[in-house]
């Protein structure tokens, strides 16, 4: 299993509103690692602007394929692309106010992460495991799910 960010550009994409919808599945464009996202893997929702940071948490659920967004989703785009695209589809896992850049910058092990430098247009960013993890731990405690440890062994 491997860790990602998907950044969610509010100006393209009403995340938030989108976030209080209870539906459960979703779909998010991928730009970069084609190859390497695969179902299983956990990806973190990153809203940009002044709130920027960790908005949720999505479990994998498909390899990157081409496909439209989904009909439920659209309503949330602004100013996105809806058509055939490369697209995960994933499931929502947890739904949080927001994980704010200036904690994850300043925490112990996740000063270097890709999200905070390198090229910024790009939507994917590679998380390492032992970001990924202490990401997990700061979400969700030292209780995380039961199915959600066996997946950092």
């Amino acid at each position: 299993m491997n860790y990602w960010i998907f950044k969610c550009n509010q100006e393209k994409y009403r995340i938030d509103d989108r976030l209080r919808d209870p539906e459960p599945a979703t779909s998010w464009r991928v730009t970069r690692y084609r190859n390497e996202i695969a179902a299983g893997d956990i990806g973190f929702i990153w809203r940009t602007g002044i709130k920027r940071g960790i908005c949720a948490v999505m479990l994998i659920d498909s390899e990157p394929q081409e496909m439209a967004e989904l009909d439920h989703e659209k309503k949330y785009c602004i100013d996105i692309d809806v058509g055939n695209r490369h697209r995960i589809i994933g499931t929502f896992i947890k739904r949080i106010d927001c994980l704010s850049h200036l904690i994850l910058r300043d925490y112990p092990g996740l000063e270097n992460m890709s999200v905070f430098h390198g090229f910024q247009q790009a939507t994917n960013f590679r998380v390492t495991q032992e970001e990924g993890k202490i990401i997990m731990e700061l979400i969700y405690g030292t209780s995380l799910p039961v199915e959600m440890m066996a997946r950092l062994d």
